[in-house]
């Protein structure tokens, strides 16, 4: 089945669909903006999505862009389109931008022009993957938006919320999954792991690394050099799961402004180090600093890998990311887990053959 995938980002919903063998990605799209002011082309994410995919997105503002043009850029007919997937910017959603409780971001209007695609092409499918509050947040008009345009295309949408950690995902990552289907109903059931993997699961077996360092075997196995009171700082976090509130008396001097013991439920995260023996929390695109969130090895002073930071985000072992080190781990917080993303290509094939149970590969995950 072929496939078109907007808002591709660095390929992780691409990713999933296509390492699943059922499809092929024909078209992708992506403005490679993080925040507006960063500018068009910041993220390196259409370098990344090429490198791995083998298929170049059209860099255009789909706020604006026509299917026509998208179509006419690929190469493909509107009866081409079996599944869209349409992954629209989240930070307008959630509730974690305190702006959000306030102002309705402009970007989440691209939610409701899913549906302009749907129309034009006509795909048996459609695909979103959200934060949970695209569905009972306060702007859940959007969704509802697009839900009533779809249903008047002809589409049934199953719409439901999980935490990813349930399916394997070695993350606490509660997100909104949508499949809306043409001419007939779809339900999903992923099979769910009988209990959650854990970061000693998933990275435990990379190799020591230094901050700053490079694994010679594995150039995403690099991570951001940290000297100074940053370093003094991260020295003094409890291994294991350690936090800033674990900070001593005699360590006082080490705490920054948002590190308030007066409020420390405020920041709990920042500078604090995974557990072993418990899923990372959830992994954004600002996970590139150890000052933004619970981002530190569980024993080595450092920041997380591009390697580890992938990993836990569902990434096959072998995918490249490209760009500055800022641009991969930016592309990492950014993507649907691609092994999420497999599971959801899976019960749409299953779907197509008209199976009615999990398949073996989705019992196995």
């Amino acid at each position: 089945m072929n496939f078109v995938d907007l808002f591709s980002c660095g390929g992780g919903m691409s990713t999933g669909f296509t390492r699943q063998g059922s499809y092929r990605t024909i078209g992708a799209v992506d403005l490679e903006v993080a925040k507006p002011s960063y500018g068009v082309g910041a993220t390196n994410c259409n370098d990344t999505y090429e490198a791995n995919l083998g298929l170049r997105p059209l860099s255009a503002n789909l706020a604006h862009t026509p299917p026509e043009d998208i179509s006419s850029h690929f190469g493909f007919s509107t009866s081409d389109v079996d599944v869209l997937i349409s992954c629209a910017p989240c930070t307008g959603f959630s509730q974690k931008k305190a702006n959000n409780h306030i102002e309705d971001d402009a970007r989440n209007q691209l939610v409701e022009r899913t549906a302009l695609y749907a129309e034009a092409w006509r795909p048996r499918y459609v695909v979103i993957e959200n934060v949970k509050e695209l569905l009972n947040g306060r702007h859940k008009h959007h969704f509802q938006g697009l839900h009533r345009n779809l249903t008047r295309l002809g589409y049934k949408v199953f719409a439901e919320i999980h935490n990813l950690r349930d399916f394997g995902l070695p993350q606490s990552r509660i997100r909104s999954l949508i499949v809306a289907k043409l001419g007939g109903t779809f339900h999903m059931e992923l099979a769910q792991v009988n209990r959650p993997r854990t970061v000693r699961d998933t990275i435990s077996h990379l190799p020591h690394l230094e901050a700053g360092a490079v694994d010679p075997l594995d150039p995403m196995h690099t991570c951001p050099r940290i000297a100074g009171r940053s370093l003094e700082r991260m020295q003094a976090i409890p291994k294991d799961g350690g936090s800033w509130i674990d900070l001593t008396d005699e360590n006082a001097h080490l705490r920054i402004p948002s590190m308030n013991p007066a409020k420390p439920g405020s920041f709990p995260d920042v500078y604090g180090r995974l557990a072993w023996d418990k899923p990372a929390p959830t992994i954004t695109r600002e996970c590139s600093h150890p000052g933004n969130g619970r981002y530190s090895h569980p024993e080595q002073d450092r920041l997380l890998s591009v390697r580890e930071m992938a990993l836990l985000q569902g990434f096959p072992a072998d995918y490249q990311f490209l760009g500055p080190i800022s641009s991969k781990y930016r592309q990492i917080g950014d993507a649907v887990p691609p092994m999420i993303a497999t599971m959801i290509a899976q019960a749409i094939a299953d779907d197509v053959a008209g199976l009615s149970v999990p398949s073996q590969f989705r019992m196995a995950v």
